[in-house]
């Protein structure tokens, strides 16, 4: 609506009536310009007046419908050949009234797409409005003044063909798509060109260009087209009358070729009955539309009338005489003795043939020169309506010896046939070449024609293109013919194909504006990002520069949460180096452990969170018991909040026999969050823990676990902050209480990994509740129950301190103990030299005295000479890393059962899947979790001990 006024003050009528009539006039101007260039194809190629009045009712809205009406009304009145006043009240008027408005219904229509809707395609930086103005306003709202147009045509012009009529309306669209994608964009191009930026100037000028010069193709390429099209139509009518003129000939001949055969035949059979005449003639006409009727005329004297009108009488079994007096009184009689078809020929039998003077003298000719005679053209005694034909006699002579000589040839009469002329000329000219020409027949000195397809008003029209004449030959008769090659037909054929090339015209000439205006489109798009960077530029400046302060509060942040934990490692590490009293180095080393798990919590936290970031962060799918995880929680914080004296719950609804498929770690690792935060910031009151099930769809699990406090609660302007990384709530918040703040985005990154979330709701003073929610697959599987006990570090230690030295390995007596974990051949496979002395003393402190080597290649050379039990091997090594030195290994058959462990940084899903793949049994994360390797080697331990017990 925005739009429209601005056309509405910009192009007010009383400052822009010099542009008003330019467009006017130019309408006018360029629909003469283009209906003469139609080259005599009755077809214009594009018609510019439909841009030019879309453009004019954009601009000036319904001001410019009676510009566009009478400038079409003018041209329609004005190219009319027979144009009068009196023509002004007749129904030529109403048909051109009812074209000039359609063609102002479609300006308006696509005037109000673009005042409306669209706006001036040159101002658009939106592609897709782009696409909607070639494709509706350019092409589809054309429709309106092709079938308007075409509809008063079919109304007030009865004599378009429909055919024709479908054409002119495809065309009609074609034109004025074509005068709408090329003259909007030209015209528009112009307007305020001087005022413009130079840029824009400059892509305006590609437009001029570019249109400019598709148009002065389209035309030259019409010309060409139309050109090439009428020498292909001149070709096509001398090639078809060529085929006309054969196959007359080739009908002509065929007739003689039948009658010949009859002729034959007679010759051999002078004594043919009448079951036999009709039998063969059956056979030799059943195929032929072009005969009418055969006869057996036989050539008698007139002495031997009377006997032959006994043989006559006999055969039609009553009296028939010969009837037709002879024109001489020397004349010979030839008579119809076996007419077939003879059902409809009855009359026919017995007559004299030679009583008929023109027949006489055809038959005369044929005794002659022996050789098939035709009649001129007759009409048919048994036919009733006017069927033009020509009797055709063919010679009978008697059988003889072989003779060179004609005078030795005895003559006995004729095979006669009735040709129908009507079939032959339709066999001779097809269907498709009746609707190219049309034709008369005439016979030598005869005005009137014999046989025509149309009127003498329909030959004089000037729908004639060509005229052709012929002579044909017809057995002695001369027949010309004369044909006229039809316009009307030949320009519907051309329009046939005009339409194939008129729709690529369409094609390519929408392809090349809408990649003009889509490239104009990015040049404004570039502009206005252009002006849209420099103004946010110290938008940009302000961001990075709080972007570094934030980076540098972090790193500060991490280095105070890095280093305090480090600083008491340090101390309490100086301390225990400088005291002698083992109750005070103990006290230090337990303040060390507490110091070094803080600080492997928050490089965990930092290596999630990076992992998250960086979508490398995998779930594992194995199936869990969610009643253990969450008692196994509850358990957890249960000391701490008996500490605080807060009151602990736990609401477990999930039903008891659901077993779930998911990634258990990560679970408890939302939850301690979640409940730690909850222990944290609450001083006194409750916190509870409480399991829903929502829904099951497809055996998937909706859970909801809702952790609730009593704490001091959250701002909402601490919620919004609450899950960005390295935040808390507050400053004062991340004084008053230690943390990363990448615990609860962490937390949320991982439920929405599960398709999941966690929702917060909170009130300052009241506490808060923290929703998690997850889908989890449902299984039938049992989880696999834990293997090993978190406290058989220390007590193997004792044990093995207790021991007196040398009495290590396999003994014939029986161990003394349960586990006999020292007997185990433990190779070491770790290129860190740090590394190397912790495990190699965590194993003796087992009283495993292990071996060590520094890489892969070295562990495979040890064990092709030493066999060992356990293999503890570092995932990342020089010359051959631990993937593939297990690779290796489980390739040799004697140790395709070995116990290897893997020894890796890499404590994700993907980390201990790709382990394990590879032929690891084990998968241990650095740091190295003592009770976990103590665990596993018992395991070990008592796979060898049984062994050695079942070899003994």
């Amino acid at each position: 609506m925005d739009n429209a006024c601005l056309l509405k003050d910009e192009y007010s009528l009383a400052k822009t009536w010099p542009l008003y009539l330019t467009l006017f006039v130019s309408s006018v101007i360029s629909s003469y310009f283009l209906s003469s260039i139609s080259w005599q194809s009755q077809i214009i190629p594009i018609w510019l007046p439909a841009g030019i009045a879309l453009v004019g009712c954009y601009l000036w809205w319904w001001r410019f419908f009676p510009a566009v009406f009478l400038a079409s009304y003018i041209f329609n009145f004005s190219v009319n050949p027979n144009f009068d006043a009196a023509t002004l009240l007749s129904v030529t008027s109403l048909q051109n009234v009812m074209i000039a408005s359609g063609a102002g219904l479609q300006a308006m229509v696509g005037s109000a797409l673009l005042r409306y809707w669209l706006d001036n395609p040159l101002r658009q930086w939106h592609n897709k409005k782009t696409l909607y103005f070639i494709f509706i306003v350019g092409i589809f709202v054309n429709l309106i003044s092709a079938s308007i147009g075409v509809s008063a045509l079919a109304l007030f012009s009865p004599h378009y063909a429909v055919a024709d009529l479908q054409l002119k309306f495809i065309f009609w669209w074609f034109a004025d798509s074509l005068g709408v994608l090329l003259a909007l964009p030209f015209i528009l191009s112009l307007l305020n060109f001087r005022q413009v930026k130079t840029e824009q100037r400059k892509a305006r000028w590609i437009i001029l260009y570019s249109v400019s010069a598709l148009f002065i193709i389209i035309i030259l390429l019409t010309k060409f087209f139309i050109t090439s099209s009428n020498i292909h139509a001149n070709e096509l009518i001398t090639k078809e009358v060529k085929v006309i003129e054969n196959g007359i000939y080739r009908q002509i001949s065929s007739s003689i070729e039948q009658l010949s055969l009859l002729a034959e035949f007679l010759q051999q059979n002078p004594d043919v009955s009448r079951a036999q005449f009709h039998a063969f003639v059956y056979n030799l006409t059943r195929s032929s539309n072009t005969l009418k009727a055969m006869s057996w005329n036989p050539l008698i004297k007139q002495n031997d009338k009377l006997q032959h009108e006994k043989k006559l009488t006999q055969l039609y079994d009553k009296k028939t005489t010969i009837r037709g007096k002879p024109l001489a009184i020397n004349d010979d009689i030839v008579y119809v003795k076996f007419i077939s078809p003879e059902q409809s020929n009855r009359k026919a039998i017995g007559f004299n043939v030679y009583s008929n003077p023109s027949r006489k003298k055809t038959l005369d000719s044929t005794m002659v020169n022996y050789q098939p005679q035709a009649t001129p053209i007759i009409q048919l005694v048994q036919s009733f309506n006017k069927e033009p034909a020509f009797l055709l006699f063919f010679p009978v002579f008697a059988q003889t010896m072989p003779t060179k000589n004609t005078a030795d040839k005895k003559l006995i009469g004729f095979a006669t046939g009735v040709f129908l002329a009507e079939k032959i000329i339709a066999n001779a000219i097809s269907a498709s070449q009746q609707k190219l020409f049309h034709y008369q027949l005439y016979e030598q000195n005869k005005n009137k024609w014999f046989l025509s397809n149309a009127t003498d008003s329909q030959i004089k029209s000037t729908d004639i293109n060509q005229y052709f004449s012929y002579s044909f030959d017809v057995a002695g008769q001369t027949w010309y013919i004369h044909l006229f090659a039809k316009k009307s037909y030949l320009n519907q054929q051309q329009q046939q194909e005009f339409l194939q090339f008129y729709l690529l015209l369409l094609v390519i000439a929408t392809t090349i504006v809408t990649s003009l205006l889509l490239m104009h489109n990015r040049q404004l798009q570039l502009n206005h990002q252009v002006e849209q960077r420099t103004e946010s530029l110290q938008k940009a400046m302000q961001a990075a520069n709080y972007a570094n302060k934030e980076k540098s509060q972090f790193i500060a942040n991490m280095s105070h949460k890095i280093i305090t934990p480090m600083n008491s490692v340090i101390g309490f590490a100086q301390l225990a180096r400088a005291s002698s009293n083992m109750e005070e180095i103990k006290s230090y080393l337990q303040h060390i452990d507490v110091a070094s798990d803080l600080l492997l919590h928050i490089v965990n936290n930092i290596i999630d969170i990076s992992k998250i970031e960086s979508e490398k962060l995998y779930l594992t799918d194995a199936a869990f018991d969610m009643h253990l995880v969450l008692t196994r929680i509850y358990s957890l914080f249960e000391g701490e909040a008996s500490t605080k004296k807060l009151r602990w719950h736990l609401i477990d609804n999930i039903p008891a026999d659901m077993t779930f498929l998911g990634d258990q770690t990560r679970i408890e690792q939302i939850l301690i969050n979640l409940c730690g935060n909850a222990m944290k910031f609450t001083h006194s009151g409750d916190v509870s823990m409480s399991a829903e099930l929502l829904a099951v769809t497809d055996n998937k699990a909706h859970l909801s676990i809702k952790v609730k406090d009593t704490g001091i609660g959250i701002t909402a302007e601490g919620i919004e902050q609450l899950f960005k990384p390295f935040t808390q709530a507050d400053d004062a918040t991340s004084r008053g209480f230690a943390g990363t703040g990448l615990a609860l985005t962490i937390a949320k990154k991982l439920s929405q990994l599960m398709a999941g979330d966690i929702s917060v709701a909170s009130k300052v003073g009241t506490g808060t509740s923290f929703i998690f929610t997850c889908w989890l697959p449902l299984t039938s599987t049992k989880p696999k129950a834990t293997v090993f006990s978190h406290h058989s570090w220390q007590p193997l230690v004792r044990q093995n301190e207790e021991i007196p030295q040398g009495s290590a390995g396999l003994t014939t007596q029986p161990a003394s103990y349960p586990d006999e974990i020292s007997v185990l051949k433990v190779l070491v496979a770790e290129d860190n030299r740090i590394n190397q002395k912790l495990i190699k003393t965590i194993l003796t402190k087992l009283g495993i005295d292990a071996v060590m080597v520094e890489n892969g290649q070295l562990a495979i050379d040890y064990l092709q000479r030493e066999s060992v039990d356990v293999i503890l091997m570092d995932c990342q090594m020089p010359v051959l890393d631990g993937y593939q030195a297990t690779k290796k290994i489980r390739a040799m058959p004697e140790y395709a059962d070995l116990p290897i462990f893997a020894l890796t940084a890499d404590v994700d899903s993907r980390s201990k899947e790709k382990a394990l793949s590879v032929g690891f049994t084990k998968h241990l994360a650095k740091p190295i979790n003592i009770e976990q390797l103590t665990a596993y080697l018992l395991e070990v331990s008592k796979v060898v001990i049984s062994k050695y017990n079942n070899f003994k």
